[in-house]
């Protein structure tokens, strides 16, 4: 009989992560040991190079139906079969990530950071109260925001009310508002009460709107500390007063961006755990699938680095814009196409005509001749598909105009009536990038055999 096996946090968050066959013989160590192989086996595909930092040590228990197996616990009446029956064909597998235990071990399956990333995060947190996360737009920094922010409020061992998290979205007519904002937050942290009407952790989202940031947290100087909430605060790029706040306010910043991890990795660390499901569901292993799936945020380092050769690395692409990609053959060319044509493109000629303007000219090499070279569909969709897939030539940013006017000729830019008529002007990714936010939650996980 095919049971199905589930791995689930303290939320009502599943992700299916594998099938095993249980018989009416088989006992409760024998159970123990197929769980921890398929678990192991499942975070090692996740991600190859680390494993995401867990192991199969990290299962705190798995359950089935009423039954919950732990090493703690005394082994159940009857053999796994036996509670195996009917409708319930679901083992759910928890894992250490309960305050008891002070374990992070759920958190990063969740997020899909990998552990030493998350546990350096949570030490600044811990230790400072204070951090920034700070880089180019679309690499999750928001996300992140709101989920350590639960964390912390686990940990404090304070119920997750509305007003256990207060966020403050930053734009660009709210520097007195936060001004206010923060002035009677210290005001409160410095009366005499235990701090019981304040929020756990105060998320600042978007501060990069702010011109001062160091006139703005002055008013922290004279505050309690060991009463002041956790400060979380989001940033699209560096600022200069960094130093002042880190060295008065005792900020730290944490720098995320698509070159390095957690961001870095984890494009491919999301879609091989959504092509797992999906192998799962189907009961079938598609190489041509897994090429695909495998070439996708090859193609988007590609593509970042050919912005920051010829624009600058705060206009990269973060992840999210690639993970809709279906989980079939077809479906993914098709989808891959209109993404490319009406999205990628289009951003990467308005972002390579602002950089002309302020960086030093790089030889041109379309990136759509990488994507013709390695483009991991069947020759018969590359001859039907390739056509239709749009190129980058230098003349359609300016690119040729540019490099006569090094040369002291008199055409400099590409004239306003050549882009007017231009239909890939008119397409525009707003944003630059997108956060990752809320994608990591309401997957199904399950499966047993």
């Amino acid at each position: 009989v095919s049971k199905n096996l589930s791995l689930q946090d303290q939320k009502p968050h599943a992700y299916l992560i594998g099938s095993i066959g249980v018989s009416g013989k088989t006992k409760w160590d024998v159970l123990d040991g197929v769980i921890r192989r398929l678990f192991k086996e499942y975070i090692f595909r996740v991600d190859p190079t680390t494993s995401l930092g867990l192991s199969s040590d990290c299962i705190a228990s798995y359950c089935i139906g009423d039954v919950i197996r732990a090493h703690s616990l005394e082994v159940p009446e009857l053999l796994p079969c036996g509670y195996l029956v009917g409708d319930n064909n679901v083992i759910t597998v928890n894992l250490k990530g309960k305050l008891e235990e002070n374990s992070l071990d759920s958190f990063v399956f969740d997020t899909l950071i990998p552990k030493p990333i998350t546990q350096r995060y949570f030490n600044l947190l811990m230790e400072h109260r204070r951090i920034i996360l700070s880089g180019p737009s679309g690499t999750g920094k928001t996300y992140l925001a709101n989920r350590l922010a639960e964390y912390i409020i686990t940990k404090s061992g304070r119920k997750k009310t509305e007003d256990a998290i207060a966020t403050f979205n930053v734009d660009h007519k709210s520097s007195k508002d936060l001004r206010q904002y923060l002035a009677n937050l210290a005001e409160q942290c410095s009366a005499d009460n235990n701090g019981a009407d304040l929020p756990v952790v105060i998320i600042l989202d978007n501060l990069h709107h702010i011109g001062s940031l160091s006139d703005i947290f002055n008013g922290f100087l004279n505050c309690k500390y060991n009463k002041c909430p956790y400060i979380i605060g989001t940033m699209n790029q560096g600022v200069s007063s960094s130093p002042n706040l880190e060295l008065h306010h005792n900020f730290r910043w944490v720098l995320c961006a698509n070159h390095t991890e957690p961001v870095k990795g984890f494009l491919g660390r999301y879609l091989r755990r959504k092509l797992i499901e999906t192998e799962i569901e189907r009961n079938i292993r598609n190489n041509e699938l897994i090429k695909i799936i495998d070439w996708i945020p090859k193609t988007w380092h590609h593509l970042n680095s050919f912005l920051e050769t010829h624009s600058s690395s705060d206009v990269t692409i973060g992840p999210r814009l690639f993970l809709p990609c279906p989980m079939d053959v077809d479906g993914s060319r098709v989808w891959f196409t209109d993404l490319w044509n009406y999205s990628l493109v289009p951003y990467l000629l308005e972002a390579v005509r602002e950089g002309l303007q302020v960086c030093h000219l790089a030889p041109w090499e379309d990136p759509s001749k990488w994507v013709a070279d390695t483009y991991p569909w069947s020759s018969a969709s590359l001859q039907h598909e390739w056509p239709s897939l749009l190129q980058l030539r230098p003349e359609d940013v300016g690119y040729e105009g540019y490099a006569s006017a090094k040369e002291g000729t008199t055409s400099k830019h590409v004239p306003q009536t050549d882009t007017e008529g231009d239909p890939l002007v008119r397409f525009k990714l707003w944003g630059k990038g997108f956060s990752v936010c809320t994608l990591l939650s309401h997957v199904k996980l399950f499966t047993v055999q």
